[in-house]
């Protein structure tokens, strides 16, 4: 492993309003592609062996290794390392003890500094998660935020600047050939057109498992919504259930999570510009 002085690690800027996104310079990336992510484990058996399976297996852009945050860290405190850690939003159904965020935030976040409460000036990068995460949620969960972590890294060294839910590259074309999930409940839409018709495509509303099981199969025919709230935003989101590629992203007020007509109409606009 080279040695990447703190310089270039410092030179990460804070995240934008959109989560998982951040500002680097290619250069930068490139230097962090040597540095190893140390992965904080908890006192959770089932988080544990969640976030191990998810970066082992969809996890590529730098070196691992694994650390309880009550072990000694000092051999971590070095710039070569970084520190990917779960934080739990004020609006969270979350048991397992875990980290929390200067900026209130659900989901994995990789920071320069280990800090059980997430400093913003050490968010390197974000991936939402759901507020509500029981035992049997977490597989899928570190799935789909692993993989929204690695997708993000492995966009940026193609990009020139800060990627936005307007200029993210992933290819929304794939919306063409996929039905929607929507969790039971969260789906609204008023008036004489039908979700199928707004969206150009076919929507189905689902219990969650069946969500999990389509992520936990990486399923090739489905892509799924799911929102997280924080203390300003409900951020709504649809991603494929293989690969976790983004679809979709925008924000509402923290009491309108449904996926509405509105944003259906979006996804629909967005599918067919990728697809001219």
């Amino acid at each position: 492993m080279k040695n990447v002085p703190a310089l270039i690690i410092s030179l990460f800027i804070s995240i934008s309003s959109f989560g998982q996104f951040g500002f680097v310079k290619k250069t930068e990336l490139e230097t962090f592609k040597d540095t190893r992510t140390v992965v904080m484990l908890t006192t959770d058996s089932a988080y544990n062996a969640s976030i191990k399976a998810a970066v082992d297996k969809y996890w590529n852009f730098t070196g691992t290794v694994y650390a309880y945050d009550t072990s000694n860290l000092k051999q971590y405190k070095k710039p070569e390392f970084t520190f990917l850690v779960f934080s739990k939003s004020k609006h969270s159904k979350i048991k397992v003890k875990v980290c929390s965020s200067e900026e209130d935030f659900n989901g994995l976040q990789l920071l320069k500094r280990f800090n059980r409460r997430a400093l913003h000036e050490d968010i390197i990068a974000r991936a939402y998660c759901s507020n509500k995460i029981d035992t049997s949620d977490w597989e899928s969960e570190m799935i789909r935020g692993v993989q929204l972590m690695t997708n993000y890294f492995n966009y940026a060294m193609e990009a020139r600047g800060e990627l936005t839910p307007s200029n993210y590259p992933s290819d929304k074309s794939l919306m063409a050939n996929k039905k929607l999930l929507v969790p039971l409940k969260f789906l609204e839409v008023k008036g004489k057109v039908d979700a199928p018709a707004l969206l150009d495509g076919e929507v189905e509303e689902v219990d969650r498992d069946e969500i999990e099981k389509a992520i936990v199969s990486q399923d090739p025919s489905t892509m799924y919504y799911f929102f997280t709230v924080d203390d300003k935003n409900c951020n709504k989101i649809v991603v494929t259930s293989e690969k976790s590629e983004l679809m979709y992203f925008t924000t509402a007020s923290p009491e309108k999570c449904n996926c509405n007509s509105d944003d259906l109409k979006a996804m629909k606009n967005a599918k067919a510009k990728a697809n001219k």
